[in-house]
C-alpha cells in the first residue's frame, strides 16, 4: 500500500506515523523535521510549512515521552471520556471514579483535566489538543466504543497512560473493573435460587462492557447446564427508560421469563417498574438483578440485588499507577483486574450463595 492509499484509511495502530516518516516525505532530516514542529527559527518558513502540512495530512502525533525531557511538566493529568455517554456525569458511578483520581492527584499535587467529547469527530479533535499542546503529563482513558479509530492513536501516542479496561496489547497499563465475573456471579446466582428463562438486558453492544457482561452471563448458563436463549437477550441503552422499554417488548411478545439481569441499575430499576405495573410480583414470579450498586438500588421496593464494582478504588488505583510511571518508580502490575461483588437484597427472592 502507497502513502496516498494509507492516507484515506482510518487509523489503525500498525500505520502509527512516526517523525522519520515525515522526514522522508517532506525530503528533510529527522533533526530538520523535529525543529520545524517545534517552531525553530533556524528551519526557513518554506521547509517549516512543508513538514507541518505533512504531519496535518498524516495525522503525525508526536512522542510526548521524548520531548518530556526538554519541556516543563505540565504537573496535569487528563481524564478522557471518548464519546461521552450522555448520562456519565449525572451517574454516581462516573462520580465515584472521578473522588478516587481526585484524591491520589491532590496529594501528589497534580491537576484534573477532564476532556469530553459528544462524537468521534469532536474527540479526535479533543485528542489532537491534548497530545499536540502538551496539555497533560499523563491520561487515565475510559472505554471508548469498539470501533472507535481515536483510541489506537492515543494509546500508541506515546503519552503515560493507563486504560480503564482491558486491552489487547500487553504492554499498555491497565485498571479494569471485572464486567465478566460480575456479571458470572449475578446469572450464576440466580440459576442457584432456581431461576431458568433469565432475561439479559445488555447496554449498547459497541461497547465492551456489554459485551463481557453478556459473555460472563453465557457462561454461567452454560456451567448450570442451561441452554442459551438468544431471544432472552434484549439489547437497550443505560437508562431506566432502557429497561423499561425492553420489558415492554418482552410482555407484549409474551415472553416466557422468570428472571431479569441488567446491565445497570438504572436499567434494573425501570424493568421493575415495568413489571410492577403489569401486576407481575418481584420476585415472587420474577427475580431481577441489577449491575453498579449504586445508592438507589438499596431504596427500591424490594431492595435491588447487584454487582457492585469499587469505582473509587479503580480511580485510585489509576491514578496511582499512572503517577508512579510519571516519577519513573517501576510499576509492580501492569494490568490490574479490581474483583467485583454480588450484594445480595430482597429483589432475587433468595440470599444464598453467590
Amino acid at each position: 500500500m502507497n502513502k496516498k492509499q494509507s492516507q484515506n484509511k482510518p487509523f489503525e495502530v500498525k500505520e502509527y506515523v512516526t517523525l522519520k516518516d515525515i522526514a522522508k516525505i517532506a525530503g528533510v532530516s529527522t533533526a530538520t523535521a523535529s525543529l520545524a514542529l517545534s517552531g525553530d527559527p533556524r528551519v526557513n518558513v518554506k521547509t517549516r510549512k512543508t513538514v507541518e502540512e505533512v504531519a496535518r495530512r498524516l495525522k503525525y502525533v508526536p512522542n510526548e515521552i521524548g520531548r518530556s525531557l526538554r519541556v516543563k511538566k505540565a504537573e496535569t493529568v487528563a481524564l478522557i471520556f471518548p464519546n461521552t455517554p450522555h448520562n456519565a456525569f449525572s451517574h454516581p458511578y462516573f462520580v465515584q471514579l472521578l473522588e478516587g483520581i481526585s484524591e491520589v492527584l491532590v496529594e501528589n499535587n497534580f491537576h484534573l483535566l477532564l476532556s469530553v467529547s459528544p462524537t468521534e469527530t469532536d474527540e479526535s479533535a479533543s485528542y489532537d489538543k491534548i497530545l499536540r499542546k502538551r496539555r497533560a503529563d499523563g491520561i487515565i482513558l475510559w472505554p471508548a466504543p469498539v470501533k472507535d479509530h481515536n483510541i489506537g492513536r492515543i494509546i500508541e501516542s506515546g503519552l503515560p497512560l493507563v486504560y480503564l479496561s482491558n486491552w489487547h496489547h500487553d504492554e499498555v497499563y491497565t485498571v479494569a473493573r471485572d464486567d465478566y465475573g460480575g456479571a458470572y456471579l449475578a446469572a450464576k446466582h440466580l440459576l442457584k435460587s432456581g431461576r431458568k428463562r433469565i432475561v439479559h438486558l445488555t447496554g449498547p453492544r459497541a461497547y465492551q462492557v456489554s459485551l463481557d457482561r453478556l459473555a460472563g452471563y453465557e457462561q454461567a448458563l452454560k456451567d448450570c447446564g442451561v441452554l442459551f436463549d438468544p431471544g432472552l437477550v434484549l439489547e437497550g441503552f443505560f437508562k431506566m427508560e432502557g429497561g423499561y422499554q425492553a420489558v415492554s417488548r418482552l410482555l407484549a411478545a409474551g415472553n416466557r421469563f422468570d428472571a431479569v439481569f441488567a446491565a445497570n441499575d438504572a436499567m434494573a430499576i425501570g424493568a421493575m417498574k415495568r413489571l410492577q405495573e403489569a401486576g407481575i410480583r418481584i420476585p415472587d414470579d420474577v427475580a431481577v438483578v441489577g449491575c453498579d450498586n449504586i445508592e438507589m438500588a438499596g431504596l427500591t421496593t424490594p431492595p435491588l440485588t447487584t454487582v457492585h464494582h469499587p469505582m473509587r478504588e479503580i480511580g485510585r488505583l489509576s491514578a496511582l499507577k499512572l503517577i508512579s510511571i510519571l516519577s519513573g518508580e517501576p510499576v509492580a502490575e501492569k494490568q490490574t483486574v479490581v474483583p467485583s461483588e454480588l450484594i445480595v437484597r430482597a429483589s432475587c427472592g433468595a440470599a444464598g450463595e453467590s
